[in-house]
Order: C-alpha cells, then sequence, then structure tokens
C-alpha cells in the first residue's frame, strides 16, 4: 500500500512506476484501499453484515441467465396439549425459499494521461476515493433502501407521528417500536413477532434527539458501540444507524429493523476491485464489485413518519 504521508506529487510519480512495471500489483493495492473505504461507509452493512460467497455457493435462475442466491425461509410449527391417548396433528414439512438475485456495481471508467496525472495536485488514491468508492457505496445502500421500502409498503408497518416543529420526541420511537413487535399471525395461520435492534435516522433528526434531556433518554443518554468492525451509536438500549444521505433517509423518516437473521441477506460475490489499464500515454481505472441482496422478511422493519404540528 502506498504511504499517505509521501508528498502528493510524489505519489503520483511512484503509482506510474508501478503501472510500468506491475499493473496487476497496483490493481490488487488499490482493490484493498477501496474494499476498506466501502466497508466503513455503506450503512446497509450495518444493518445487514455481508457474508462472502463463491460460484459453488450460486445457481442458475429459473428466469434469466444471471447468478442467484435461494435463501430457505425458517418454517412454521407449533406445539400442542394431548391426552395420554391422544395424537399430534400431521403437518408435511415444506419450508419456504426466496430468491436472491446478484449484479454489479461499477464507477464511472476514469482516465487520466501520464503527463497530466503528473501535474496534478493530489495523490491518485484520493481521486479513487471520491469518484469511485462513493459511487459505489450510495449505489449499494440505494438498493437496499428500495428493498425496505418494498417491504414497508408490503406490511403496511408506517407509523404517522406529530412533533412541534424543529423538534421530537420519545413517543414516536415508543409507537415505532410497538409496531415492528406486535406479535400476531397472517391468514395462513403462521405467528409472528419481533424485537427492535437497530434504527436507521438522518443525521438532522439524530441531532434533535440529542437535544432531549438526559432525564427523558436515561443516563449515559448516547455511546457508542463496535460490532463486527462496525460503529454504532446507542440510545435507548438500541444500535442507532445514523446517516447524511438525505436522498435515500429523508429527515422526518425512521426506519426500525429486527435483528439481521430476521431480515435477509447481504451477499458479495466479487468484493470491490480495481482495474487499471494503460495504452501508450493513456491510463484507464475504474471500480467494481458483484453482490446480492434480499428481504425475507418483510415484517422485520417498519417505518415512522414524522409531521410537524403547530
Amino acid at each position: 500500500m502506498l504511504d499517505q504521508n509521501i508528498d502528493p506529487k510524489t505519489l503520483n510519480e511512484i503509482f506510474l512506476q508501478k503501472i510500468d512495471t506491475d499493473i496487476e500489483k497496483v490493481a490488487s493495492e488499490s482493490g484493498s484501499f477501496v474494499r476498506t473505504r466501502l466497508r466503513e461507509a455503506a450503512f446497509s452493512r450495518k444493518i445487514i453484515n455481508p457474508v462472502y460467497v463463491t460460484k459453488a455457493d450460486l445457481q442458475r435462475s429459473l428466469y434469466h441467465d444471471q447468478l442467484v442466491k435461494i435463501v430457505d425461509i425458517e418454517p412454521e410449527s407449533v406445539a400442542m396439549p394431548l391426552t395420554l391417548r391422544g395424537a399430534p396433528t400431521i403437518r408435511y414439512i415444506e419450508g419456504p425459499r426466496f430468491e436472491i438475485p446478484f449484479f454489479n456495481i461499477s464507477s464511472e471508467e476514469f482516465q487520466k494521461t501520464e503527463e497530466e496525472l503528473l501535474a496534478y495536485e493530489m495523490p491518485i488514491t484520493e481521486v479513487i476515493e471520491r469518484n469511485s468508492i462513493k459511487d459505489i457505496q450510495y449505489v449499494e445502500d440505494s438498493r437496499f433502501m428500495h428493498y425496505v421500502e418494498a417491504a414497508i409498503a408490503k406490511s403496511g408497518k408506517v407509523v404517522p407521528h406529530t412533533v412541534q416543529p424543529g423538534q421530537i420526541d420519545l413517543h414516536g420511537f415508543i409507537k415505532l417500536f410497538n409496531r415492528l413487535e406486535e406479535a400476531g399471525a397472517d391468514v395462513s395461520g403462521q405467528r409472528f413477532n419481533l424485537k427492535t435492534d437497530v434504527v436507521l435516522m438522518n443525521q438532522a433528526d439524530w441531532n434533535k434527539l440529542l437535544l432531549l434531556p438526559a432525564t427523558e433518554i436515561g443516563s449515559g443518554a448516547a455511546s457508542e458501540q463496535y460490532i463486527n468492525g462496525f460503529k454504532y451509536e446507542t440510545l435507548l438500549g438500541k444500535k442507532f444507524v445514523v446517516t447524511n444521505k438525505g436522498d435515500l433517509v429523508p429527515e422526518g423518516s425512521i426506519y426500525a429493523f429486527a435483528s439481521q437473521e430476521f431480515i435477509g441477506k447481504f451477499y458479495i460475490l466479487n468484493d470491490t476491485k480495481f482495474f487499471i489499464e494503460k495504452k501508450r500515454n493513456l491510463i484507464k481505472f475504474s471500480a467494481y464489485q458483484t453482490i446480492g441482496m434480499g428481504i425475507g422478511n418483510h415484517r422485520s422493519m417498519a417505518k415512522l413518519v414524522l409531521s410537524e404540528g403547530s
């Protein structure tokens, strides 16, 4: 890995030298840099930790010529009281399942001449960080939120709540948690009950929440917790994921999720890689990855929608 303490222009010169001698090594080193930064930035990975898979773990879809992962869903079961001569009812086990498709996410293909790169005032890794990583992580989170909104639309777990202008209160969170955690049964008799584990919210709403007196949110109001390398804010006994991606998680929309084993799956087939090519004095480079994600339990999330009252 290139030393980030070296002068940016010197870094660019070293980058060019490495391209001339070993393009595969440069791509490998850059790939490690991209992968680390992406893991830290994508909020979807804090809600469902990704699992690495290989081609041997996947199947070809019945509906298209793409790779998919078939994921089983826990079958329903019940117990019953019996007399000493009684016999239990008979159930033929039919485990439900769902299909997770895989797709690529790629940055733009950046081009730069060797001469222009030497005159650049910042190291090439900074270009990759700003133009590749942020674009890839945005698409990853965008796809995740698309699935989340579809699941909530199916379950109907949307909670409206009115607050004072510029403020937030805990009553809405209680409504949100109760809506997610409500027990019941569907038309087929399958029972369900869950517990809130993670809350996803906009940075602006989080800032309002921190204005509440400590007497309302308890001692040690907000703290940090590290789980599997990810940092979470903790409050009200829940893990909070705070994002500034306002177009994906707008101010006034707060999401609650059950534990990840009750939500779905997030798979990585090809971790973020860095492609680089040089023809004469023209250098081309881009970043890409192959992932699959899907939600198998539409009841595992709920949404609080805040509106300001007078």
